[in-house]
């Protein structure tokens, strides 16, 4: 068995896409010197870094982070590979069919994009899953969507609408073949939360 971690490391540096959305805090509370312990206080926001969207981010009185059954979290997901991806270029429902027949597992949707997490044009220039693309997933039934970018806010509302949480910024794709793993992508537990932080892993058999 071979694990590879698909997360983004938390860190004070991790870019902000919206001005409202806090950045991220790390700051030392005590020491080994003067309290014979390290502690650090974290301030995150529930959309940082690697992390998932529940339906409650986008829809009023949608179920929330905390709401779903854990079983949700680990799944066998099926690895497509879109690389080199140029930036901007839209992934297709035409290029999504040609590689998804069976419905029902997770989706991971590998671009190389996870290289520029971190720098000014990740956000800018990353190149999104199409509306048409997210509308043939949900009729495959897919129960847990993740990429190695953001994804625009339309595919936000048709895959987050059918209840199928959105597991954003994972990293270390190039690490990834495609074909079947068992994806891990456990949340923090955050009450009523609209979305959280995550630690993503792949598990290859």
């Amino acid at each position: 068995m071979r694990v590879i971690d698909l997360t983004h490391p938390l860190s004070d540096t991790l870019p902000v896409y919206f001005p409202w959305h806090p950045k991220t805090e790390l700051t030392k509370t005590a020491n080994y010197q003067e309290h014979r312990c390290e502690v650090t206080r974290l301030s995150v926001g529930t959309h940082t870094g690697t992390h998932i969207d529940a339906p409650s981010h986008v829809f009023k009185g949608a179920p929330r982070i905390d709401q779903y059954n854990p079983n949700l979290w680990v799944k066998d997901a099926l690895v497509l590979d879109f690389t080199p991806r140029e930036p901007h270029k839209e992934i297709t429902r035409v290029e999504l069919e040609a590689k998804l027949k069976q419905k029902g597992y997770g989706v991971v949707i590998k671009t190389g994009w996870d290289v520029h997490f971190g720098k000014e044009d990740y956000y800018k220039t990353y190149p999104p899953l199409s509306t048409e693309g997210a509308e043939f997933l949900v009729e495959m039934e897919v129960p847990l969507l993740a990429a190695d970018t953001p994804y625009t806010l339309e595919v936000h509302y048709i895959c987050l609408k059918k209840g199928i949480p959105l597991v954003t910024n994972i990293n270390n794709s190039s690490q990834l073949r495609e074909g079947m793993i068992k994806l891990i992508a456990a949340p923090l537990l955050i009450k009523d939360g609209d979305g959280a932080p995550a630690r993503v892993l792949a598990v290859l058999e």
